[in-house]
């Protein structure tokens, strides 16, 4: 027998500490003697996460240093309010930031900049009245959203016009990808990185623009055998995570699955005895009427 179970989160439960959306089914999944299997068919994801998130990856915090009066610094600490971001409007937002903090301080002008061509972010001092001695970037959150790294310096190249272009690449994406994981059935699928005992359903491509919804066709049409033990299934939880096993925050926009379960044509055998041929039925049973009312067999 094959079910189709289609899962929308406006049904869910979400627990908030395990971070796991509970699907509960009314009608179970059940099954006599077989071992169940299934596979994800299925799935709409809306792109509504963002690429900042408080308290994952919102802090930006770099420092210049004068020559002037033993080498002054000045230190900038930006926070950055949850939503998503252009490189655009990511340099409006930390140029605003140091705009509130003092743009100019210890007689430094301190400015950030954004390059198409090569995607690096650079912080660009000036100096009116002294010597820029140092730009370094300290700890951090934003430090892969932004391409730099902890204790990235200029080095102490004294100039009146000191720029810090950031090492890497900016990664404004939150991820590339979104892994749909369970943590039922007794299955466990292998990924580089996953060590926990959440299993995973689909790989789903996030390769549309911010606000846009990605409909995922499985192409695969293997079906995941399920642990031998399980018959019943009356609630399936389902995980939504990044590219680093972070959850994702959809923020309250449903996404859906739609899974196929199916019986295998395993049946058990409940018999250990070999089955009896047809022919030494019937002549067990012929014998034996003869003997009831002929008496011995002549």
């Amino acid at each position: 027998m094959t079910h189709y179970v289609y899962l929308n989160t406006v049904d869910a439960t979400y627990d908030t500490i395990l971070k796991k959306f509970r699907f509960n089914l009314p009608n179970p999944i059940t099954t006599n003697n077989k071992t169940m299997c299934f596979r994800l068919s299925e799935a709409e994801v809306p792109i509504t996460y963002y690429n900042v998130i408080t308290g994952f990856n919102d802090t930006f915090s770099f420092k210049h240093t004068s020559v002037n009066d033993n080498n002054i610094t000045y230190t900038y600490n930006i926070t950055l309010a949850e939503q998503n971001y252009s490189a655009d409007e990511l340099v409006l937002a930390l140029n605003n930031a140091i705009e509130t903090q003092g743009k100019v301080q210890n007689s430094i002008t301190t400015t950030i900049t954004y390059n198409e061509q090569t995607l690096k972010f650079s912080i660009n001092c000036t100096a009116a009245t002294t010597i820029i001695k140092e730009i370094e970037i300290l700890e951090s959150t934003a430090l892969r959203l932004l391409g730099c790294q902890v204790g990235e310096t200029t080095g102490l190249h004294v100039s009146d016009d000191l720029t810090l272009s950031m090492i890497n690449a900016a990664n404004l994406n939150r991820t590339k990808n979104v892994y749909i994981m369970t943590d039922l059935f007794g299955i466990h699928t292998i990924t580089s990185s996953n060590n926990s005992n959440m299993s995973v359903l689909a790989k789903v491509q996030m390769s549309l623009p911010f606000g846009e919804i990605v409909s995922y066709q499985n192409q695969n049409t293997e079906y995941i055998n399920i642990n031998k033990q399980i018959t019943y299934i009356d609630h399936i939880n389902i995980s939504m995570l990044d590219d680093d096993r972070n959850v994702l925050d959809f923020n309250r926009i449903n996404f859906c699955l739609t899974l196929i379960f199916k019986d295998n044509n395993e049946v058990s055998n409940l018999s250990k005895e070999s089955p009896t041929n047809l022919i030494s039925q019937i002549t067990f049973w012929i014998y034996y009427i003869y003997i009831m009312y002929n008496g011995a067999w002549t």
